[in-house]
């Protein structure tokens, strides 16, 4: 009997299915819209291609799930490269288990129609422990469901279950030495929140092979469910009918009335009716939108303008958050800048000047990096940023790890000026840049010429990658071509500066 109070026989570990196969990402994805598990399973073609920033979360799941396997040390591989072998880990797991190991790590197992590999399965007096490790730092709801489907196909296979827990990331850890692997992972038992829904559990299996055994995919429309708690491999087909720009994009409007429009027929922002109640940005959107007008608030901007006090520093950080912290005092996902770029301008009109840095791939970048910018930025003069909040988090994260910087790191942060501000407060804005102010919408706005569309790196999100693959790549030549785009691309965010100031200006 396991903790739920219910009895089972011992099954056969696995019985070959006949009706569809149901798998616990599956599940996941069924609850979240059977329209998407009928494509994946009946036309997985459609589903968008993997990204490059999709697969590198999928390789740190991977990777903090093999790490975790060392809080539960000893244990025995049943996983097989998919899809062919997973019949092999249903039968290694079997027999695991038959020849009584007490830690499996990638246990598959298969009831009926259902079927999980979970990820440490260990078993103490008799009673089994299932333990689900996520590379989050924290339990969503999306988890207990998660556990909630192993429980079912375990139990019902006649395990008894005395316990179910998910092992995630503790981002309150701070690394000092080897890593600490029982203060880098929480574990929490999520027993009493799993059996609650073991009913829900049952029902959306059923409707989902009900659904699957239909000829014709759900006749389910776009929604919310589309991005929650995942965004959906299959947007790119139900999206199709769907402009590049639409009433998706008005700036901070709330999804339902996003919604509202699109269930009212009104796709292009051109088309939201005049009483439609949109707050001041979005009404002045809308309004660029259907006439073609930009607003340019003169008086604002000379204002902004001239507060600026030269010598201007135009500054750019670049980072990356690995999940397992690389160097001593930083936290699990710590934004780590790895490189910045930095134009200096003397004097209005004046020659323009760049300096940078990139760091190598051994030891901590941050006091490379620190130590060099602090030589190059000078104690006077504005330091120009493209989003403060982010600049200044990166300095006091830096001042925090290594306190003997504080007074020249203090210095930094009284002197930025945050560029975004006439972009973010609408004093200026055009229908190019369709609701952002980001600076990849502002910079092609003010300046066509300029453009990030040729560059092998084009946004931060590939850049963090770049250097996160760089650390672990021995190919010196695929080395000096990751460090040339690199300093290509963050090169022309500081540039990008410059000229969207000259604009201004």
């Amino acid at each position: 009997m396991d903790r739920s109070g219910q009895k089972r026989p011992l099954e056969n570990l696995f019985n070959m299915p006949k009706k569809p196969v149901i798998s616990k990402s599956s599940f996941i994805k069924g609850k979240q819209c059977l329209k998407s598990l009928y494509l994946q399973k009946k036309n997985p073609e459609l589903q968008d291609p993997i990204s490059e920033s999709q697969q590198a979360i999928f390789d740190c799941g991977q990777n903090v799930g093999e790490l975790a396997q060392q809080l539960f040390p000893g244990g025995v591989m049943a996983a097989f490269d998919l899809p062919e072998g997973f019949m092999k880990s249903i039968h290694k797991t079997r027999e695991l288990i038959e020849q009584g190991n007490s830690i499996i790590y990638e246990a598959g197992l298969m009831h009926e129609n259902t079927h999980c590999f979970v990820d440490i399965l260990v078993k103490k007096n008799g009673k089994w422990f299932i333990y689900e490790v996520k590379s989050s730092t924290g339990i969503k709801d999306v988890y207990i469901y998660d556990a909630a489907f192993q429980y079912y196909v375990l139990s019902n296979l006649g395990l008894e279950i005395e316990d179910i827990s998910i092992v995630y990331i503790n981002n309150q850890y701070i690394r000092q030495g080897n890593i600490d692997i029982n203060q880098l992972f929480n574990i929490e038992s999520v027993f009493d929140r799993i059996i609650e829904i073991q009913a829900t559990v049952k029902n959306l299996l059923s409707n989902q092979v009900e659904a699957l055994q239909k000829p014709d995919a759900p006749n389910i429309d776009i929604g919310k469910h589309c991005s929650d708690p995942y965004d959906c491999n299959f947007k790119g087909h139900c999206w199709k009918d769907v402009p590049d720009y639409s009433v998706f994009n008005i700036s901070r409007l709330r999804a339902e009335k996003k919604f509202d429009l699109y269930n009212d027929g009104i796709l292009n922002t051109t088309d939201v009716p005049d009483e439609y109640p949109l707050n001041t940005n979005q009404l002045l959107q809308v309004h660029a939108d259907k006439t073609g007008e930009a607003i340019i608030n003169k008086p604002a901007i000379r204002e902004f303008v001239n507060k600026l006090n030269y010598p201007l520093y135009f500054l750019d950080f670049e980072t990356f958050n690995p999940a397992v912290p690389l160097y001593d005092y930083s936290k699990p996902y710590q934004q780590i800048v790895f490189q910045y770029s930095l134009h200096l301008l003397d004097k209005p009109g004046g020659q323009l000047q760049h300096k940078e840095f990139l760091a190598g791939t051994k030891g901590d970048p941050r006091i490379p990096m620190i130590e060099q910018l602090i030589k190059e930025i000078g104690r006077h003069g504005d330091i120009v940023v493209y989003n403060r909040g982010f600049e200044t988090a990166r300095l006091n994260e830096i001042e925090a790890s290594f306190p003997k910087y504080q007074t020249a790191i203090e210095n930094m942060i009284s002197r930025i000026v945050d560029l975004m501000i006439p972009f973010q407060q609408k004093l200026y804005y055009t229908p190019e840049m369709k609701g952002s102010y980001s600076i990849k919408k502002v910079l092609p706005a003010l300046v066509p010429a300029f453009t990030y569309d040729d560059l092998e790196i084009n946004n931060g999100g590939n850049a963090s990658l770049a250097f996160a693959n760089m650390l672990n790549e021995t190919d010196q030549q695929q080395i000096n071509k990751t460090r040339k785009n690199l300093l290509e691309y963050c090169k022309l965010d500081t540039l990008a500066m410059v000229e969207i100031l000259r604009v201004l200006e």
